[in-house]
């Protein structure tokens, strides 16, 4: 219970003048940059019908969301991010044919919090936060992603951040792998959580259990820069669900015509592949990827291609996207600035 006139809710935070004038200022910079790149503004309200936000998700996410009920008995929540928003937006107008579509945003999101002694927006771990972010309906293609991790490191040199690395993967190829070598549909969600949140130990314990390949250690070597290293790497080993196998097999293929595309827009300076990423947004379909800075302990940026999600909305479409976390990115420019001084 509040204890004071000065207390806020758990995860909220205050923006004084200079830090609510910085971050206006940055988020007006990115929409600005994105506008003269062709995309339109939007904006939706900040609750959402749950029923909306759990579009192609799990039900269990919703233990994250800050949630109430509306005046007719319908539950409701803080929108803890923009992209079912803008699918529920962008329907009607896919229905009808007008696409493509290319919108950027600028809103707050929410989340549920209970750990009060990490909260900070730079970390991630704060309940309210802000993103500026770009969503491009309608097209479909390896060219199209390329263009995307083209625009959002064009977008980080418009910041004024000249050392941010892209790291990318691909939201199906991993599933397909483990499930590939044996594991079984009861065994991935463990295993992919262990790599959401980054626990190599719990993952390599609990897979050695399936494979006696160290899948860690594949994941971790393979670039699709090298076409080769994937086959290189599975020559020691077969397939237990060849289906499954051959599943990864298509991914990876698309991952090596993206790492084309990327060579000949000469990105390989900016953009690494680390197939050990995975992020727990069960929407995405192909590309996925986050942005670090030095300095910040938690991605600038994030993204991927989600195209399965407009169809829960009846109107099928192609979709990538993706958000910049504006308080993140202040913390890498205050970093930055720091050390020019």
């Amino acid at each position: 219970m509040p204890s004071g006139f000065a207390d806020r809710p758990m995860g909220m935070q205050d923006g004084y003048p200079d830090f609510a004038k910085r971050r206006r200022t940055l988020e007006s910079l990115l929409v600005d940059f994105f506008d003269e790149a062709g995309y339109e503004l939007v904006s939706s309200g900040a609750f959402e019908y749950v029923d909306t936000l759990l579009r192609a998700r799990p039900v269990e996410i919703a233990r994250d969301w800050v949630q109430l009920f509306d005046g007719t008995g319908n539950t409701i929540a803080l929108r803890p991010e923009m992209t079912p928003s803008i699918a529920r937006m962008a329907a009607p107008l896919v229905a009808a044919g007008k696409t493509p579509i290319r919108w950027v945003y600028a809103e707050r999101v929410y989340r549920r919090t209970n750990d009060p002694a990490s909260l900070s927006w730079a970390s991630g771990k704060a309940a309210e936060s802000t993103q500026v972010g770009i969503e491009w309906i309608g097209q479909a293609g390896n060219a199209t992603d390329a263009a995307v991790l083209a625009l959002c490191h064009a977008a980080t040199g418009a910041l004024g951040l000249d050392e941010t690395q892209i790291v990318v993967s691909h939201a199906q190829f991993v599933p397909a792998l483990l499930n590939g070598l044996g594991a079984t549909e009861q065994d991935l969600p463990h295993l992919l959580d262990c790599l959401t949140r980054g626990d190599y130990v719990s993952f390599r314990a609990a897979m050695s259990a399936t494979s006696e390949l160290d899948v860690l250690s594949l994941l971790q070597q393979l670039t699709p820069y090298h076409p080769d290293s994937f086959k290189a790497c599975l020559a020691q080993t077969g397939w237990r669900n060849e289906e499954a196998g051959k599943q990864s097999e298509v991914a990876w293929d698309s991952l090596c015509q993206l790492a084309d595309e990327l060579e000949r827009g000469r990105l390989t300076h900016c953009v690494t592949f680390d197939l050990t990423l995975h992020r727990d947004i069960t929407y995405y379909t192909g590309l996925v990827f986050e942005v670090f800075a030095a300095d910040v302990g938690a991605p600038i940026a994030q993204g991927g291609r989600y195209d399965e999600l407009l169809q829960q909305f009846g109107a099928p479409a192609p979709a990538i996207g993706l958000a910049f976390e504006v308080e993140r990115v202040l913390a890498a420019l205050h970093a930055h600035t720091a050390k020019t001084e």
